[in-house]
């Protein structure tokens, strides 16, 4: 057992760190892998006035595969990070009961290295986080010109309306980017009404708490009225993934306060063990 009341600090704090990390890990692994996205994603798209069937595995592929492109450049450094840490608590732990000072060093150094990487990492983003806003933008503009019409049944169409309803705003800079496109499907099946002649996605258009059409003419209205959206989606959607990404961001510093804490505690052991020497 631990010989100091330091060295049995040093051992908790890598219990806490290595516990935090793995359920990080965790997440990390089960939003980009698994298909608990498809079902986040499902009570939100069923609020829409159309039939989807979830059961398709098609639509739960094309959604989990859109949902894991957007999150790439988010949680698979993070899950890199955190696979270190917990390598490295593991590590620490188990050495918490020797007395070996080269295994102490090792710990130190190589904590040291992924503390200072990650908080590296985490400057840079809350310095300049034009990478992302550009990830985010590109996915976005994908999205709108995939998009097709919600009775589609198209994972790409289905995310991108749930984003156009959710954040009240029309294509990726304005509703004409629908105008110019291959994909987009002239008619469409919105709350048992089938519209011909589409002039505007169904997304577009103003709805009421229920997802009820405030003027269920607007698809098919050729003149802009105060029941659609006009603006683009492209920066609300990135300013508002980019707050979330921040809010993670910052939520990581408990990790760097924790590893430098572990840092001081792995010194004072060393000090103990050169002491005995």
């Amino acid at each position: 057992m631990p010989r100091s009341k330091v060295r049995y600090a040093f051992k908790v704090l890598n219990v806490i760190t290595g516990i935090i990390c793995f359920a990080v890990l965790l997440l990390g692994g089960i939003l980009l892998w698994s298909k608990v996205s498809v079902n986040i994603m499902q009570p939100r798209l069923m609020k829409l006035r159309i039939q989807i069937n979830f059961n398709s595995a098609p639509l739960r592929n094309g959604l989990k595969y859109t949902v894991r492109n957007l999150l790439n450049p988010v949680f698979f450094p993070a899950i890199i990070t955190s696979a270190c840490y917990v390598c490295l608590c593991v590590y620490g732990y188990f050495i918490s009961f020797n007395r070996s000072v080269t295994f102490f060093l090792i710990y130190e150094v190589l904590f040291s290295v992924c503390v200072i990487v990650h908080f590296s990492m985490l400057v840079a983003f809350l310095r300049d986080s034009t990478s992302i806003v550009k990830h985010v933008e590109r996915d976005l503009e994908k999205l709108v010109n995939a998009y097709v019409s919600l009775s589609s049944m198209k994972p790409d169409s289905l995310f991108l309306g749930y984003i156009m309803i959710h954040l009240q705003c029309c294509g990726f800079r304005d509703e004409y980017d629908f105008y110019d496109s291959t994909h987009f499907a002239y008619e469409d099946v919105y709350d048992g009404v089938k519209y011909e002649n589409v002039f505007l996605p169904v997304p577009c258009c103003k709805m009421n708490s229920t997802y009820q059409l405030l003027n269920p003419h607007c698809p098919i209205g050729n003149l802009t009225s105060i029941h659609q959206y006009t603006k683009g989606c492209r920066q609300p959607f990135s300013s508002t993934f980019v707050r979330y990404v921040v809010y993670f961001a910052y939520s990581s510093t408990l990790v760097i306060i924790l590893g430098v804490t572990m840092i001081a505690c792995c010194v004072l052991v060393l000090k103990e063990l050169w002491t005995v020497i």
